[in-house]
């Protein structure tokens, strides 16, 4: 299970692609709207990815455990959307990613990225071409979530998106630059 800050439209894309040169392959947690883009969602579906209904998530979470218990590696973006912070940093994160990972017992890994919005500026669809920008991603280590199973789930929960934000913001800080004492 992977959980990735969300900074453009082009990080699946980048985040595949990594994942890809590991010879694994990704699996994405997508709002269905996606699946309604006619050549988007035949090749979401094909690809296997996870349709996920924001106003009923419960059936996207269940096939995300059911894809994840098989094998199958699942990324998920935390905060849900693109972040709207003006300094590109994350958001709040949610908690379909801890949830999934306590309900799989599986390890969650916080992946990190930086620099895909100078490619593709967030929200409004400007690319910008020319010269090579850099982009960084870095896989951390597992947030531990061992020790919260026997908490309560509501507890559990919410101590694991408080770790899983805790690595996601230090991985991203340091990648932006970020001083450690902000």
């Amino acid at each position: 299970m992977l959980a990735a800050n969300h900074v453009s439209h082009i990080d699946p894309l980048l985040v595949a692609e990594m994942i890809l040169a590991q010879r694994r392959v990704p699996r994405f947690l997508a709002k269905d709207s996606l699946f309604a883009v006619p050549v988007v969602g035949w090749w979401f579906r094909s690809a296997g990815h996870v349709e996920v209904d924001r106003s009923a998530g419960k059936a996207g979470y269940r096939r995300a455990v059911e894809a994840v218990a098989r094998g199958q590696l699942v990324l998920v973006y935390p905060e849900g959307s693109i972040t709207k912070r003006e300094d590109g940093l994350p958001m709040a994160m949610r908690s379909g990613a801890v949830r999934i990972a306590l309900a799989a017992s599986v390890p969650l890994l916080p992946v990190a990225q930086w620099g895909a919005q100078e490619i593709l500026l967030p929200y409004s669809g400007r690319l910008r071409l020319g010269w090579r920008r850099p982009v960084s991603l870095v896989v951390g280590p597992p947030v531990p979530l061992e020790d919260l199973h026997d908490l309560g789930e509501t507890w559990a929960v919410k101590e694991g998106c408080r770790r899983l934000e805790a690595a996601i913001t230090a991985m991203v800080d340091q990648l932006a630059g970020v001083p450690a004492d902000r």
